[in-house]
């Protein structure tokens, strides 16, 4: 309750600052306008080379009288009129926009958000047969998915930017509105540039963020492919090595990956030494052939020779166990194979990581997008009067969305959930390990319950 409360008192005193600073803003606009002379418009002259003045417009409508006559059908909705209480409502998708952010701060935690995000960027969470169900049950999933703009962290890091596009559109409100008919020179822009220019801008958006989607389902397909050489790893040394052999080799499956995550993130994220303790399984507590493994053998991946990896150092220690279980040709080729394809699989990783988009295609595409924006409120003033702000801020958010969006999935490494891959091999592999004696039993009774049905051979 404390903290509701707590909530509700910082949410009401944002709410009235912002409020207070419109009403300011609006205060010396009027002073300025008190001091400045009475300038007269001459007709045919103070336009812009491309905008629309008196005399060319066929309207009888000047577009300062368009704006006022739009914003105040809207703004009689909401009980006020006038000029400037059209420019005070020019702001209420600021403060719309901040009362759902603080509202998102507030809810509790309950997913893992990428290291240094301010809990703004969350892990993907593993599919389950649930969440199938309810991603493809209608309508609930359109009703969930509009809902859920109110607890997205998407307009929690648009914030900013939409605050910069929601004050350069109420600027050419006032502009038009105030200083239009105090005798200043009409702005206006043609619409026919941003016409012809959006369909360039939706090709740079939808080819930069099917470029990061690419490089996130690679991603994700190469931890899946270690997910199953791991398992295949395990298998093939209880099947092929001596015991002793088998639980050694075993315990160090997990170190791979493991390592791996870790020089992929942030190091901040992760401590090597308590991943790999972690790495043990999920009973943690086990001794013997379900114990991880040991604090010694956790420092000397730690202390590793200088300038080598941790996951090639036990890729290194991987090969080393191979060759001393002494197996037939046949299966240690078979064996180091998989090895083989391990260190390809972390070469792929590597070059995601290090190889981004390329960076002037993304700046390039940054800056063509928020120049769009900024600038289109010149475009659609004389049409849309104060209803410009809120096509504007619709607009920003979802393009602007599309282009965060390719931005956090870009470093997949961050969002997939790799901590979860990993205990899903460590866990396995500890299964194997506490149970093998058990798992060799029930094949032994299955192959003798199969002999005893088998129809007798023929003489």
């Amino acid at each position: 309750m404390a903290a509701g409360g707590c909530f509700q008192s910082r949410q009401g005193t944002r709410a009235m600052a912002l409020v207070a600073t419109a009403m300011i803003l609006a205060s010396c606009g009027q002073a300025f306008l008190s001091a400045c002379p009475q300038l007269r418009r001459r007709a045919g002259t103070g336009n812009l080379a491309g905008s629309t003045g008196p005399s060319a417009r066929p309207s009888h409508l000047q577009p300062s009288q368009v704006s006022m006559a739009a914003g105040e059908e809207i703004s009689m909705v909401v009980g006020v009129s006038g000029p400037w209480a059209q420019l005070v409502l020019a702001l209420l998708p600021t403060l719309f926009i901040e009362l759902i952010v603080e509202r998102e701060k507030a809810r509790p935690r309950t997913r893992e958000y990428v290291l240094n995000s301010e809990d703004q960027i969350s892990i993907q969470i593993p599919f389950q047969i649930g969440n199938w169900e309810a991603a493809r049950q209608n309508p609930d999933r359109v009703w969930n998915a509009l809902c859920g703009l109110l607890d997205s962290s998407l307009l929690r890091r648009l914030q900013g930017s939409l605050f910069v596009l929601n004050a350069a559109s109420a600027l050419v409100l006032f502009y038009t509105m105030i200083l239009v008919p105090q005798g200043y020179p009409l702005i206006s822009l043609q619409t026919l540039p941003f016409t012809l220019s959006s369909f360039a801008l939706g090709l740079l958006l939808a080819y930069r963020a099917n470029q990061a989607t690419l490089r996130y389902i690679k991603a994700r397909d190469i931890w899946g492919d270690m997910l199953n050489i791991s398992r295949d790893l395990t298998q093939m040394s209880s099947q092929w090595a001596r015991y002793e052999d088998f639980v050694d080799f075993a315990r160090w499956v997990p170190a791979f990956t493991t390592c791996l995550m870790c020089g992929l993130r942030n190091p901040e994220a992760h401590d090597l030494a308590q991943e790999l303790r972690e790495a043990a399984g999920s009973d943690l507590s086990k001794k013997g052939a379900g114990a991880g493994l040991s604090e010694e053998e956790i420092q000397l991946i730690v202390n590793r020779p200088k300038g080598m990896l941790a996951h090639h150092y036990v890729t290194h220690i991987l090969r080393t166990k191979i060759k001393l279980m002494d197996l037939p040709l046949e299966q240690r080729a078979l064996m180091e194979n998989n090895i083989t394809r391990l260190i390809n699989d972390c070469g792929a990783c590597e070059n995601i990581f290090a190889t981004p988009i390329p960076v002037a295609y993304s700046k390039h595409t940054t800056t063509f997008l928020y120049l769009w924006l900024f600038f289109l409120p010149w475009a659609l003033e004389g049409s849309l009067g104060v209803g410009v702000v809120f096509a504007q801020q619709l607009l920003s958010f979802f393009l602007l969305g599309i282009e965060d969006i390719g931005v956090q999935i870009e470093q997949p490494f961050d969002v997939l959930p790799l901590k979860k891959i990993c205990f899903k091999i460590s866990n396995e592999g500890q299964i194997v390990r506490s149970n093998f004696a058990s798992l060799e039993e029930a094949a032994r009774v299955s192959r003798k319950a199969g002999v005893k049905q088998a129809d007798p051979v023929p003489a």
